[in-house]
Formats: structure tokens, C-alpha cells, sequence
């Protein structure tokens, strides 16, 4: 396999090809900003389903919010305006090569930048520092815990022909309660990799990956994040929820379809785990968006073709594969009905048969999402105001062969709830000027019994019962205040106040926690 990989990744080099474009990482504070902007109609788009979205996307949807903005100039606030033009000078290089494009007034700054012919590189220095309490009933005792992050991306092209990417950080987290040597794990089954040297505990993380483009086709090979669907707080298919894996991307996009397919190498303690997945998206009119796809899990074998082929449907091919792995199917929706306003959804099928009862039958298994966002709701500038609804049935996302359980490492793939549980959420968040914004969120939250990996059919019988078992149910309450002291320099503070019923699902128990974080990040 190693010399598979290898010979795909060498026969790309040599392919010819255009000026590299690599991704956007998925923490990026423009992703908000766009996805207002598209509320509020500054532009129409398949782009944000299918994150993290390249460079010259950005700057594509920065051009068209200018265009749309110099037709329409009510459509922006103040604040509006002062963050598009931190966006601008964050994608000042792309912009320099796009017929219209506002230049911005100041460029990003890096630690280095190296030109030669056409090929380029940047250097950016990443660190932070995150002072985190931990207080109440679920923490006895409490935690106080100092988390220092240190930092390196390094992204650019070679002559034009080949992207690359590469974004490597270590924390160090001190005040882990009795940590010991015994600490240490390299059992993916437990999480990713932790190295513990006396009373610190070290976490590293790692992206690295190449790009070969044309104008119809885009290929990437390496180590990355995928997030698909219009959800905010989570998805339910392939999320940030994840972990990065290793993997090979091919995405095709026109001006009203957009084709995306991905085979990861997931982590598993079982042996060889992947998961295959492709998606297909049409802008139906402007302001209307549909899309779905289809998502495997196999492993214990080598890759096979059928998966790896990205217009297979996997539901065929899992039959002719013996119908022994995971499959499952999506569907996303997205719409901007009226100004200032986004509504979606996203409605996942693990396993459905029509001989059965669809809302009994343990083998049925569904999870919903559904979410609005609000701009400037009755004229109150620069406020937004979302609510999303998450639903995930019980025994969503297991499997009756451990290998294919939709997981990777021990995180679930799909949503970050897990199988037998629901989600309620609401968030409001204000933009004093371009640099000081203020959120206010509260969530409901409920789990039954059950997780991806524990269990993939009732006890006893073949009836489902939502929430059933001994079910925690949690209210959180909080806030977060974050200022942008100077270019690329936040400091944040978050508070959240946990009240639980059965907390960690013990009967009767009650806890009332409080949560906070002390945040500082530069990115230089």
C-alpha cells in the first residue's frame, strides 16, 4: 500500500498544472463572516458545504461580496466593511491575480515570505496560552489547568504545479490531576497520542498535504480536516468531530454543481480502517441549495477500487463487496428565503429497511439537524442570532463488526453527541467594530444510553425507544467576550455554567459546574 500511495502521489507531480491554492484550516474567524455575508446576500454559493474551502474560493466570494456591496451599498455595516478589509489583506495574493478585485489597504503579515520565478512560500508562527477552571459537582477536586501551544504552518506552491501545506503544534498542558508516566497513550482506541514528562503532558497535531489542480479537476494527498454540510455547532456525517486523517480528495466545481470524494485512512486498534465518501451539490437558483451523498466504512482488507472510485455508488458496491461494511447516505439543505436570514438542514440515513417500522425498527436508523440563522434581525446592526436543532437516533453510527463503527481514533466521524441523543441550541453574537465581539449561547442537551461503540441493537427484542435507558440531561449557559488587540492577536474569556440531571449518567445525581477560560492566540 505505502508503494501505492507513493507512485499516485509521484505520477501528480509530474502532471502540468495552474498556480496551487491550498485550504483555509477550519478555525479560521472568516468562515462566521462568510457565512453572514452569504445570509444577508451579499453572494450565492455551493462553497461553504463542503469545508475547509481553498484559497481562491475566499477570494472568489470576496469579489463577489464587492461586486454585490458597490451595486448595494446598505448592505454592509460599518463593521462589515472593517472586516471584509482584514479578509482582503488575508487573501491579498489571490485577490492580485482576480480581474476586479479590491486591493486591500494592508497586506497579512508573515514571519517569512520566499519568492523565486513562480514559486512561493509563507511562514506563519502560531502560539497560545489558555488558563482553563474547571469547578462544581463533576470536579472534586477542581481543576486549574495551563495550556501553552507553540506553532509552525508553512504553505506556498512550486513552479506552479504543485501545492503544499503543512501546520505543525505541540501543547503542553500542566495541573492534569495525578498525572504519571502510567498517563502516556498510543492506543488509538483512547484518543490521540499523549507523552507525559514529569508534571506535563504533551499533545501534538499535525496537517500536511499536496495539491495538483486544473481548471475541472482538484486533487489532494496528505493529512487534513473535512467538514461537509451547512451545520454550525456540528453535521452528521463527516465533521471537525474527527480528527485529521490521511487522505485523498478530488473535487470538481462549476458555477451550479460542485462534486467533492474523499477515501480516509482511519485509525482503528482493530487493524486497517477506511472511509470513503463523495457528495454532490446543486445550486437550484440563487439562494437555494441541495445536495447528498453517500459515506463507507470498511476495513480489515486492503483499499478496495470500488470505494476508491469516486462515481461508484457505495450502496451498489457494498452489495457486490458482500455487504458487510457501513454505508450510509445524506442529504443537505440550504436556503436564504429572505434578507439577513439562512435556514438548512441535513437528514442522515445509516440503515433503513422498508419492511420494518420506520420510527420502531432498531435497523432504521436516522439523525436530523436543523438550524436558522438571523442578520441584523429588525434592523439591529451587526447582531446575528442562530438556533440549531440536533436529533441523533439510538444505535446511529455502530455496526454490528467493530471495525466499521463510524469512528476514527475514539472520536465519532459524524456528530459529536453520539447514537440516543438530542441537542438544542441558541447563540447570539454581537460585533462592536471590527476587533470586540460579545456571544451569549445556551444549549439543552440529552443522552439516552447507548455510544457508537457499545452498542448496535437493543438488549432485548428489535424495538427502538428514543432516549431510552437512564437518560443526563444538561442545561449550559455562558458567555464569551473575544478582542482583537492587534492584527491577528485575540484574547478571549468564556464562562459556562453546566447544571445536570443524572450527571455522567448516574441516578439521581445532580451537578452544578462552572467553566472557564482564559484565552490568548497569535498568529504572526
Amino acid at each position: 500500500m505505502k508503494a501505492r500511495r507513493l507512485s499516485l502521489l509521484l505520477f501528480l507531480c509530474a502532471l502540468p498544472a495552474l498556480g496551487q491554492n491550498v485550504h483555509v484550516p477550519l478555525d479560521y474567524w472568516g468562515y462566521g463572516f462568510l457565512e453572514r455575508m452569504e445570509a444577508k446576500g451579499l453572494f450565492k454559493s455551493l462553497a461553504l458545504l463542503d469545508r475547509p474551502l481553498n484559497r481562491s474560493q475566499v477570494a472568489g466570494l470576496i469579489t463577489a461580496i464587492d461586486l454585490r456591496s458597490a451595486q448595494q451599498p446598505n448592505l454592509l455595516t460599518e463593521t462589515d466593511r472593517r472586516l471584509l478589509e482584514q479578509l482582503r489583506g488575508d487573501f491579498a495574493d489571490e485577490l492580485g491575480t482576480m480581474t476586479g478585485a479590491v486591493a486591500p489597504k494592508r497586506r497579512e503579515l508573515h514571519a517569512a515570505r520566499w519568492q523565486e520565478g513562480t514559486s512561493q512560500a509563507y511562514l506563519d508562527l502560531y502560539s497560545s496560552i489558555n488558563v482553563i477552571s474547571n469547578r462544581g459537582g463533576s470536579y472534586q477536586p477542581a481543576d486549574l489547568l495551563t495550556e501553552g501551544t507553540l506553532g509552525a504552518i508553512l504553505r506556498g506552491h512550486l513552479g506552479g504545479v504543485l501545492g503544499f501545506y503543512a501546520d505543525a503544534r505541540n501543547a503542553v498542558t500542566r495541573g492534569e490531576k495525578s498525572v504519571s508516566d502510567q498517563d502516556e497513550n498510543y492506543d488509538v482506541s483512547k484518543g490521540s497520542p499523549v507523552t507525559v514528562s514529569g508534571p506535563n503532558v504533551f499533545r501534538d497535531r499535525a496537517l500536511a498535504y499536496f495539491i495538483w489542480e486544473k481548471p475541472w479537476l482538484r486533487i489532494q494527498v496528505g493529512r487534513d480536516e473535512i467538514d461537509w454540510g451547512p451545520g454550525f455547532h456540528s453535521g452528521l456525517a463527516l465533521t471537525r468531530n474527527m480528527p485529521p486523517a490521511d487522505m485523498i480528495r478530488l473535487s470538481s466545481r462549476f458555477r451550479r454543481v460542485a462534486f467533492s470524494s474523499a477515501h480516509l485512512f482511519l485509525r482503528s486498534p482493530l487493524g486497517a480502517k477506511y472511509l470513503a465518501a463523495h457528495r454532490i451539490d446543486f445550486l437550484i437558483k440563487p439562494g437555494l441549495q441541495f445536495g447528498g451523498g453517500e459515506t463507507v466504512v470498511y476495513g480489515n482488507r486492503d483499499v478496495e477500487m470500488d470505494y476508491l472510485n469516486p462515481l461508484m455508488l457505495y450502496h451498489i458496491a457494498e452489495h457486490h463487496l458482500g455487504d458487510r461494511d457501513n454505508n450510509t447516505l445524506f442529504l443537505d439543505l440550504s436556503c436564504t428565503p429572505l434578507p439577513g436570514t439562512r435556514l438548512y438542514a441535513q437528514y442522515f440515513i445509516d440503515d433503513m429497511t422498508s419492511t420494518q417500522s420506520l420510527t420502531r425498527y432498531y435497523g432504521n436508523k436516522f439523525a436530523l439537524l436543523a438550524g436558522a440563522l438571523w442578520s441584523d434581525p429588525l434592523g439591529a446592526d451587526n447582531l446575528d442570532l442562530r438556533l440549531e436543532y440536533s436529533r441523533v437516533e439510538p444505535f446511529v453510527y455502530a455496526h454490528h463488526d467493530s471495525i466499521n463503527i463510524y469512528t476514527h481514533y475514539d472520536k465519532v466521524i459524524g456528530h459529536w453527541l453520539g447514537p440516543n441523543s438530542d441537542s438544542a441550541y441558541l447563540l447570539a453574537g454581537y460585533q462592536l467594530g471590527r476587533d470586540l465581539r460579545l456571544e451569549a449561547s445556551f444549549e439543552r442537551i440529552r443522552k439516552g444510553e447507548g455510544a457508537a461503540d457499545t452498542q448496535a441493537r437493543p438488549g432485548k427484542g428489535t424495538t427502538k425507544h428514543f432516549l431510552d435507558g437512564l437518560v443526563e440531561k444538561k442545561c449550559l449557559t455562558g458567555f464569551r467576550i473575544q478582542d482583537q488587540l492587534r492584527r491577528d492577536l485575540f484574547v478571549a474569556l468564556a464562562y459556562t455554567y453546566v447544571a445536570s440531571r443524572n450527571a455522567g449518567r448516574v441516578a439521581d445525581r445532580s451537578a452544578g459546574d462552572h467553566l472557564a477560560r482564559f484565552e490568548v492566540a497569535y498568529n504572526y
